[in-house]
Protein backbone atom coordinates (compact mmCIF):
# COMPACT_ATOMS: atom_id res chain seq x y z
CA UNK A 1 0.00 0.00 0.00
CA UNK A 2 1.51 3.58 -1.01
CA UNK A 3 1.87 5.97 1.94
CA UNK A 4 0.63 9.45 1.30
CA UNK A 5 2.23 12.20 1.67
CA UNK A 6 0.89 15.19 3.93
CA UNK A 7 1.65 18.71 3.16
CA UNK A 8 1.17 21.58 5.86
CA UNK A 9 2.54 25.14 4.81
CA UNK A 10 3.26 27.84 7.61
CA UNK A 11 4.98 31.65 7.25
CA UNK A 12 8.04 32.38 9.20
CA UNK A 13 9.10 35.95 8.62
CA UNK A 14 8.42 37.24 5.17
CA UNK A 15 8.85 33.29 4.25
CA UNK A 16 6.93 30.21 3.17
CA UNK A 17 7.73 27.19 5.13
CA UNK A 18 6.29 23.76 3.55
CA UNK A 19 6.97 20.68 5.45
CA UNK A 20 6.03 16.98 4.51
CA UNK A 21 5.59 13.91 6.35
CA UNK A 22 4.30 10.42 5.96
CA UNK A 23 2.44 11.34 9.45
CA UNK A 24 0.64 14.49 9.64
CA UNK A 25 0.86 14.46 13.69
CA UNK A 26 4.80 14.84 12.88
CA UNK A 27 4.65 18.28 11.10
CA UNK A 28 3.12 19.72 14.24
CA UNK A 29 5.39 18.84 16.89
CA UNK A 30 8.51 20.28 14.81
CA UNK A 31 6.72 23.74 14.15
CA UNK A 32 8.58 25.29 16.79
CA UNK A 33 11.69 24.01 16.57
CA UNK A 34 12.00 24.81 13.05
CA UNK A 35 11.45 28.69 13.57
CA UNK A 36 15.03 28.55 16.24
CA UNK A 37 16.56 25.85 14.12
CA UNK A 38 16.70 28.10 10.88
CA UNK A 39 18.40 30.84 12.88
CA UNK A 40 20.71 28.62 14.77
CA UNK A 41 19.27 29.33 18.22
CA UNK A 42 18.40 25.68 19.36
CA UNK A 43 20.59 22.15 19.68
CA UNK A 44 24.15 21.57 19.48
CA UNK A 45 26.21 22.35 15.70
CA UNK A 46 27.44 18.78 14.92
CA UNK A 47 30.68 18.09 12.53
CA UNK A 48 29.49 17.96 8.91
CA UNK A 49 30.29 18.09 5.29
CA UNK A 50 30.90 22.05 3.80
CA UNK A 51 27.98 21.82 2.03
CA UNK A 52 25.64 20.47 5.36
CA UNK A 53 24.52 22.00 8.59
CA UNK A 54 23.48 19.16 11.25
CA UNK A 55 22.03 20.51 14.60
CA UNK A 56 20.94 18.28 17.00
CA UNK A 57 18.22 19.05 19.53
CA UNK A 58 15.23 17.64 22.01
CA UNK A 59 11.95 17.87 21.06
CA UNK A 60 10.10 19.23 23.86
CA UNK A 61 7.30 17.63 23.23
CA UNK A 62 7.95 14.24 22.90
CA UNK A 63 11.47 14.57 25.14
CA UNK A 64 13.52 12.92 22.29
CA UNK A 65 16.70 14.03 20.27
CA UNK A 66 16.65 14.43 16.62
CA UNK A 67 18.50 15.70 13.79
CA UNK A 68 17.72 18.86 12.10
CA UNK A 69 20.29 18.44 8.62
CA UNK A 70 19.88 21.59 6.50
CA UNK A 71 21.15 20.75 2.54
CA UNK A 72 23.11 23.92 1.49
CA UNK A 73 23.39 24.39 -2.41
CA UNK A 74 26.66 23.08 -4.10
CA UNK A 75 26.25 25.28 -7.26
CA UNK A 76 24.02 26.75 -9.63
CA UNK A 77 22.97 23.34 -10.53
CA UNK A 78 21.37 22.56 -7.14
CA UNK A 79 20.00 26.67 -7.64
CA UNK A 80 18.44 25.48 -10.58
CA UNK A 81 16.91 21.85 -9.08
CA UNK A 82 15.23 23.59 -5.80
CA UNK A 83 13.33 25.43 -8.72
CA UNK A 84 11.46 22.72 -10.06
CA UNK A 85 11.24 20.66 -7.03
CA UNK A 86 14.45 18.30 -6.75
CA UNK A 87 15.68 18.87 -3.45
CA UNK A 88 18.29 16.61 -1.94
CA UNK A 89 16.51 16.85 1.55
CA UNK A 90 13.45 14.94 -0.62
CA UNK A 91 15.85 12.34 -1.74
CA UNK A 92 17.10 11.67 1.58
CA UNK A 93 13.78 11.04 3.08
CA UNK A 94 12.62 8.84 0.34
CA UNK A 95 15.17 6.89 0.51
CA UNK A 96 15.74 6.42 4.06
CA UNK A 97 12.01 5.47 4.44
CA UNK A 98 12.57 2.81 1.47
CA UNK A 99 15.42 1.31 3.38
CA UNK A 100 13.41 0.61 6.54
CA UNK A 101 10.76 -0.97 4.30
CA UNK A 102 13.72 -3.44 3.00
CA UNK A 103 14.51 -4.24 6.66
CA UNK A 104 17.68 -2.14 6.69
CA UNK A 105 18.73 0.51 9.81
CA UNK A 106 18.67 3.90 9.65
CA UNK A 107 17.42 6.75 11.41
CA UNK A 108 14.23 7.25 10.90
CA UNK A 109 13.34 10.47 8.58
CA UNK A 110 10.77 12.39 10.37
CA UNK A 111 9.85 14.88 7.81
CA UNK A 112 11.68 17.37 5.07
CA UNK A 113 11.19 20.77 4.32
CA UNK A 114 11.38 23.87 2.30
CA UNK A 115 11.90 27.16 3.44
CA UNK A 116 11.15 29.47 0.48
CA UNK A 117 10.69 33.65 -0.74
CA UNK A 118 8.91 34.16 -3.80
CA UNK A 119 10.16 30.82 -6.28
CA UNK A 120 13.23 31.07 -4.60
CA UNK A 121 14.37 28.25 -1.71
CA UNK A 122 16.32 29.67 0.96
CA UNK A 123 16.73 26.48 2.79
CA UNK A 124 15.74 22.84 1.61
CA UNK A 125 16.07 20.24 5.39
CA UNK A 126 15.40 17.02 6.59
CA UNK A 127 14.64 15.72 10.89
CA UNK A 128 15.38 12.50 11.22
CA UNK A 129 15.57 10.66 14.76
CA UNK A 130 18.51 10.17 16.81
CA UNK A 131 19.63 6.64 17.13
CA UNK A 132 21.78 5.40 19.84
CA UNK A 133 25.14 4.40 18.13
CA UNK A 134 28.11 5.68 16.78
CA UNK A 135 30.10 6.41 13.57
CA UNK A 136 32.43 3.99 12.80
CA UNK A 137 35.72 5.60 13.33
CA UNK A 138 35.21 6.63 17.18
CA UNK A 139 33.00 3.26 17.16
CA UNK A 140 36.60 1.19 16.67
CA UNK A 141 38.54 3.60 18.34
CA UNK A 142 36.30 3.73 21.13
CA UNK A 143 35.96 -0.17 21.65
CA UNK A 144 39.60 -1.52 20.28
CA UNK A 145 42.04 0.56 22.26
CA UNK A 146 45.60 -0.85 20.75
CA UNK A 147 47.42 -3.28 21.82
CA UNK A 148 44.11 -5.38 21.24
CA UNK A 149 43.66 -8.45 24.16
CA UNK A 150 42.77 -11.77 22.42
CA UNK A 151 39.01 -11.30 23.79
CA UNK A 152 38.66 -7.92 22.22
CA UNK A 153 40.08 -9.39 19.10
CA UNK A 154 37.61 -12.33 18.92
CA UNK A 155 34.73 -9.44 19.09
CA UNK A 156 36.43 -7.44 16.78
CA UNK A 157 36.18 -10.59 14.06
CA UNK A 158 32.89 -11.48 14.86
CA UNK A 159 32.04 -7.42 14.23
CA UNK A 160 33.67 -7.34 11.05
CA UNK A 161 32.05 -10.21 10.09
CA UNK A 162 28.50 -9.07 10.82
CA UNK A 163 29.33 -5.87 8.66
CA UNK A 164 30.21 -7.48 5.78
CA UNK A 165 27.17 -9.69 6.09
CA UNK A 166 25.06 -6.44 6.48
CA UNK A 167 26.80 -4.88 3.36
CA UNK A 168 26.50 -8.22 1.32
CA UNK A 169 23.05 -8.39 2.02
CA UNK A 170 22.05 -4.44 1.17
CA UNK A 171 23.94 -4.96 -2.25
CA UNK A 172 21.63 -8.10 -3.02
CA UNK A 173 18.77 -5.86 -2.28
CA UNK A 174 19.99 -4.22 -5.09
CA UNK A 175 21.02 -1.02 -2.90
CA UNK A 176 23.87 1.61 -3.89
CA UNK A 177 24.60 3.84 -1.09
CA UNK A 178 26.30 7.15 -2.78
CA UNK A 179 28.81 7.25 -0.38
CA UNK A 180 29.09 4.59 1.87
CA UNK A 181 32.17 5.53 3.64
CA UNK A 182 32.69 4.57 7.19
CA UNK A 183 31.54 7.91 8.61
CA UNK A 184 28.60 6.97 6.93
CA UNK A 185 27.61 4.13 9.38
CA UNK A 186 26.50 4.40 12.23
CA UNK A 187 27.42 0.23 14.57
CA UNK A 188 25.86 -0.14 18.18
CA UNK A 189 26.31 -3.11 20.07
CA UNK A 190 28.88 -5.59 19.72
CA UNK A 191 30.64 -8.68 17.80
CA UNK A 192 27.72 -10.87 16.50
CA UNK A 193 25.01 -8.98 17.80
CA UNK A 194 26.68 -5.06 16.29
CA UNK A 195 23.79 -3.38 14.83
CA UNK A 196 24.23 -0.85 11.32
CA UNK A 197 22.64 1.95 10.24
CA UNK A 198 22.98 3.76 7.14
CA UNK A 199 23.19 7.56 7.04
CA UNK A 200 23.62 10.15 4.61
CA UNK A 201 21.24 8.75 2.13
CA UNK A 202 20.30 11.48 -0.28
CA UNK A 203 22.25 9.89 -3.04
CA UNK A 204 21.32 6.08 -2.12
CA UNK A 205 19.37 3.92 -4.69
CA UNK A 206 17.54 0.93 -5.35
CA UNK A 207 18.08 -1.45 -8.51
CA UNK A 208 16.75 -4.64 -9.57
CA UNK A 209 19.84 -5.86 -9.73
CA UNK A 210 23.05 -3.41 -8.82
CA UNK A 211 25.78 -2.78 -11.81
CA UNK A 212 29.00 -4.15 -10.92
CA UNK A 213 30.60 -0.80 -10.83
CA UNK A 214 28.12 0.16 -7.96
CA UNK A 215 29.31 -2.71 -6.04
CA UNK A 216 33.18 -1.84 -6.77
CA UNK A 217 32.72 1.77 -5.45
CA UNK A 218 31.03 1.04 -2.03
CA UNK A 219 33.87 -1.34 -1.57
CA UNK A 220 36.07 0.68 -2.59
CA UNK A 221 34.51 3.14 -0.37
CA UNK A 222 34.87 0.82 2.27
CA UNK A 223 38.20 -0.54 2.27
CA UNK A 224 39.68 3.32 2.26
CA UNK A 225 39.45 3.16 6.18
CA UNK A 226 42.66 3.51 7.66
CA UNK A 227 43.18 2.13 11.36
CA UNK A 228 46.02 0.22 13.13
CA UNK A 229 42.78 -1.99 14.46
CA UNK A 230 41.81 -3.09 11.03
CA UNK A 231 44.45 -5.56 9.21
CA UNK A 232 44.61 -6.76 6.33
CA UNK A 233 43.23 -10.21 7.53
CA UNK A 234 40.12 -8.24 8.96
CA UNK A 235 39.38 -6.63 5.51
CA UNK A 236 39.45 -10.45 4.20
CA UNK A 237 37.55 -11.63 6.41
CA UNK A 238 34.99 -8.60 5.38
CA UNK A 239 34.90 -10.13 1.83
CA UNK A 240 34.59 -13.52 2.99
CA UNK A 241 32.10 -12.57 4.87
CA UNK A 242 30.05 -10.38 1.97
CA UNK A 243 30.16 -13.09 -0.68
CA UNK A 244 28.57 -15.81 1.49
CA UNK A 245 25.69 -13.66 1.27
CA UNK A 246 26.16 -13.16 -2.36
CA UNK A 247 27.69 -16.88 -3.18
CA UNK A 248 27.89 -16.53 -7.21
CA UNK A 249 30.34 -13.79 -6.47
CA UNK A 250 32.91 -16.85 -5.32
CA UNK A 251 34.20 -17.76 -8.31
CA UNK A 252 35.44 -14.37 -9.24
CA UNK A 253 36.08 -13.32 -5.72
CA UNK A 254 40.22 -13.32 -6.35
CA UNK A 255 39.03 -10.84 -9.22
CA UNK A 256 37.10 -8.75 -7.14
CA UNK A 257 39.93 -8.77 -4.49
CA UNK A 258 42.49 -7.22 -7.31
CA UNK A 259 40.04 -4.85 -8.56
CA UNK A 260 39.17 -3.39 -4.64
CA UNK A 261 42.82 -3.03 -4.04
CA UNK A 262 43.75 -1.72 -7.28
CA UNK A 263 41.22 1.19 -6.89
CA UNK A 264 42.09 1.54 -3.38
CA UNK A 265 45.40 2.40 -4.06
CA UNK A 266 43.96 4.86 -7.03
CA UNK A 267 42.35 6.62 -4.53
CA UNK A 268 44.87 6.71 -2.15
CA UNK A 269 47.34 7.55 -4.51
CA UNK A 270 50.15 4.42 -3.61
Amino acid sequence: MTKIIHKINFISGSCKVILYSYYPENISKFKDDLIDLFEKKKGSLIKSSSFTTVIKFENKETGRSYYYKEFLDRGLKDILKSLFGFYRAKKAFKAGQLLLRENFRTPEPVLYGIKKKNFFVLKNFLITESVDAERTYEYIKKHYIMPISSMLIKEKRSMICAAGKEIGRLHKSGFFHGDLRVGNILISGTGENAKFYFIDNERTLKRKKLPEKFRLKNLVQLNMLGLPQITRTDRLRFINSYIKVIPELAKTKKILIRKIILSTNIRKKI
